[in-house]
C-alpha cells in the first residue's frame, strides 16, 4: 500500500496545474481564470487560481494558487518559462504538509529538488535533459500536438518528478474524438507500473486549443492527509462564495 501510495503521489505531481489558451497580443497581457474541484461525492474539493503573464504572446511565468471550500490558501505553485517552455523552472510548496519540490536551474544546469520540514532539502543533477518536461511543460506539448493525437499519434515524453529526483517516461494517447471535443489519456509508458497506477484523463476543446476538464487524482491531499481523485472544469468566473475570488 506505501508502495502504490508513493507512486500515485509521483504521478500525480506532474499535473499541478493547467492552461486555457490565449492569442498572441503585442505587450504584457495576464490571465486569470478558475479551476473548480469537485471529490468523488461531487462536493468542492478546493478551488485553483491561475494567473499568466505572457510577453508579446508567449509565456512568460504563472502563479497558482489552492484554495479550499472557505477560500485559505492551502497551496501554490509558482513557475518561470523564461528559460523554456517544455521545461519551466518552478517550485510547488504545499503548506499543509510543510513540503516543497520544483526544478532549478544553476551555473548552466538543472536540478530536481524537493524539500520536507524534517529531513531538510535534497537536490540532483538532471544529466540529460533530451526530451524532458516539467511541470506544465507537457500540457504545451500537448496542446502544439493536438492534431497529431486526435490521429491516433502516440507520444513518450520523459516527465521530471522531484519526489524521487529522475525522470520517467509516459505515454499520451487519444480515447476518443468527438467533433471538437478530444479525450487525451496521460499514463506511465512501462505497462507494468501502469497496471496498479491510475491513468489521467483530459478533456480539451481542439479548436480552442484549450483544457476544459480534468479526471484523476489530485496533488492535493484530502483533510485526512490522503490522496483524493477530483473531476476539475475551468472557466473564466471566480467562484462568488468566499472573499479570496475578488481580484
Amino acid at each position: 500500500m506505501r508502495i502504490r501510495r508513493r507512486l500515485l503521489f509521483l504521478f500525480l505531481t506532474l499535473f499541478l496545474t493547467v492552461f486555457l489558451s490565449v492569442d498572441a497580443i503585442a505587450g504584457e497581457t495576464r490571465r486569470v481564470y478558475w479551476g473548480e474541484a469537485r471529490d468523488e461525492k461531487g462536493e468542492i474539493a478546493y478551488w485553483e487560481k491561475h494567473t499568466t503573464d505572457y510577453v508579446d504572446g508567449r509565456t512568460k511565468r504563472s502563479l497558482t494558487l489552492y484554495l479550499d471550500p472557505e477560500g485559505r490558501e492551502i497551496a501554490s505553485l509558482e513557475s518561470d518559462y523564461d528559460r523554456s517552455l517544455a521545461m519551466p523552472t518552478y517550485v510547488f510548496r504545499d503548506f499543509r504538509r510543510g513540503y516543497e519540490e520544483g526544478l532549478r536551474f544553476r551555473d548552466g544546469a538543472y536540478y530536481i529538488f524537493n524539500r520536507d520540514g524534517t529531513r531538510g532539502e535534497v537536490e540532483k543533477l538532471l544529466k540529460d535533459p533530451t526530451n524532458v518536461f516539467s511541470c506544465q511543460g507537457w500540457h504545451y506539448y500537448i496542446v502544439e500536438h493536438l492534431d497529431g493525437i486526435e490521429r491516433g499519434d502516440v507520444f513518450t515524453l520523459r516527465l521530471v518528478f522531484p519526489n524521487r529526483l529522475r525522470t520517467y517516461p509516459f505515454r499520451i494517447e487519444r480515447v476518443r474524438a468527438e467533433g471538437d471535443i478530444l479525450n487525451v489519456r496521460v499514463r506511465f509508458a512501462n505497462r507494468l507500473v501502469s497496471w496498479f497506477v491510475p491513468q489521467l484523463d483530459l478533456v480539451y476543446d481542439g479548436k480552442r486549443k484549450e483544457l476544459i476538464e480534468y479526471r484523476g487524482i489530485s496533488n492535493i491531499f484530502d483533510a485526512n492527509d490522503d490522496l483524493q481523485k477530483v473531476r476539475i472544469t475551468y472557466s473564466d468566473s471566480p467562484p462568488p462564495s468566499f472573499p479570496a475570488a475578488s481580484p
